[in-house]
Formats: structure tokens, C-alpha cells, sequence
């Protein structure tokens, strides 16, 4: 209860230091807002992390984040202990260098979940699963999922176990991520369901070993109400006066 008090406070460097008391290994300069978490047993987050408010982590048994890596809000990450009883390792969610989880999204890392340095999980609203039915032995297995170096996967976006999105690729809105989907691991842009390789990837972003940052707004197009949107009514009423 001590512990679950602690992480729902709002982000201090002494919410850092009680959550050090507590046994978390959290650097100084991270961010942490408040979150409900319970039933996770270790927890390591590096210099410069954020985990925005409003998260749920639940029965995870690692949860480590790497140096500048980003969990925003709003967002459900879970594991059944079950399966820690047959693997202490399952139930790990990882985040390399700069990793980014955006919004709203949901997580079963009942398996492993792996978001390798600069990758980006969202937009919002996608759908990670790592585990699965084998109906044929009725039983329930875990696998991973990774997310790789560079690589982004868009907004609605369901990555299933064993999926395997390539370094510096794009998994496509509304697109579902089998094991099979990059099984030779060539790097590029996959969509559908089930997600398929459509074709080499483009742009700065995916052309770099190093960060490339994403948070230069630009609008392009125009913005506001235009002319064309208003109802014939409307432009009557304004005509006659």
C-alpha cells in the first residue's frame, strides 16, 4: 500500500528518492508522474526518463527504461504472474535509448516486450499481445515482441506474439504484425492484416543510426474554417444582409 501510495505522487527528484527506499533503481533526473502501479517487482528507470501521468503497470516483473526513454499516458501495461512462475524473465517490458510509448495504448507483456533505442510504439491506441492459445495442447503461451532500433509502429496498430517489426521499418496504422509478417527481417514499410512487406522505407527518420527528433511542428495545410465549408444556408443568410 506504502508503495502504491509513493508512485501515485506527482514527479519529484523525492518521489525518486522514496521510490530508491522502496528498492526501484530510478536515476535522480527522471520524471515520473503519478501512476498506478502494483504487483511489479523490480523497476529501473535511467537518467532523463519520463513516464507521464495516468499509466496503469500491472504484475509486471521488470520494468526497465533506459536513459531519455518516454512512456506518455494514459496507457495499460500489464503481465499474468502466471507465467513468472515458469520463467522469472517473463513479464519484462524494456525500453532501449530514447525509446517512445505515445498514448492510450494497451500492452500485455505477459511474455517480453522489447522497444529498442529510438523506437516509436504510437500515435495511440495500439494493441501489443504477447501471448497466445495453442488450442491443440490447451494451453496458453507467451512469446516476444520486439519493436526495433528506429522503427515505428502507427497509430491502431497490433503487433501479436512473436511479431518482429525490423530495425528502421514502419508498421502501418490498422495493421496486424504476425511472426510471420518480417520473418527474413528486411527492413521496411509493412501493412495489412496480416501485415506484409509493401516496400523499403524513406526519410530521415529511418535513414539514421542516430536520434532524429520528431517534435518540430509543421501545419500543412490550411487550418480553420474555410469557405467551402460553410452551408449553402449559411452563405444565403450572409448574401441577403
Amino acid at each position: 500500500m506504502i508503495q502504491m501510495l509513493v508512485w501515485l505522487l506527482p514527479a519529484s527528484r523525492f518521489k525518486n528518492r522514496l521510490l530508491r527506499g522502496l528498492g526501484h533503481k530510478v536515476a535522480p533526473s527522471a520524471l515520473i508522474g503519478p501512476n498506478l502501479l502494483y504487483g511489479v517487482r523490480c523497476v529501473k528507470i535511467g537518467e532523463c526518463a519520463r513516464v507521464g501521468p495516468f499509466n496503469v503497470f500491472r504484475g509486471l516483473s521488470q520494468l526497465i527504461l533506459e536513459d531519455y526513454a518516454i512512456i506518455s499516458s494514459w496507457n495499460w501495461i500489464s503481465a499474468h504472474p502466471g507465467f513468472q512462475t515458469v520463467d522469472h524473465d517473463a513479464g519484462t517490458l524494456f525500453m532501449g535509448y530514447a525509446a517512445k510509448i505515445g498514448s492510450r495504448n494497451y500492452l500485455d507483456c505477459s511474455g517480453t516486450v522489447i522497444a529498442r533505442e529510438y523506437s516509436h510504439l504510437g500515435g495511440n491506441r495500439c494493441f501489443v499481445q504477447s501471448h497466445a492459445p495453442d488450442y491443440a495442447n490447451a494451453t496458453v503461451t507467451v512469446g516476444r515482441v520486439t519493436i526495433g532500433h528506429h522503427a515505428m509502429v502507427g497509430s491502431c496498430a497490433v503487433m501479436l506474439k512473436g511479431a518482429n517489426l525490423p530495425d528502421q521499418s514502419l508498421l502501418a496504422s490498422n495493421s496486424t504484425m504476425l511472426r510471420s509478417s518480417a520473418a527474413d527481417g528486411k527492413r521496411g514499410l509493412y501493412a495489412g492484416s496480416p501485415a506484409k512487406w509493401r516496400r523499403e522505407t524513406i526519410g530521415r527518420y529511418f535513414d539514421t543510426d542516430d536520434a532524429y527528433d520528431l517534435d518540430n511542428w509543421v501545419v500543412d495545410e490550411p487550418m480553420g474554417i474555410l469557405a467551402a465549408d460553410v452551408s449553402v444556408r449559411d452563405k444565403a443568410i450572409a448574401s441577403e444582409t
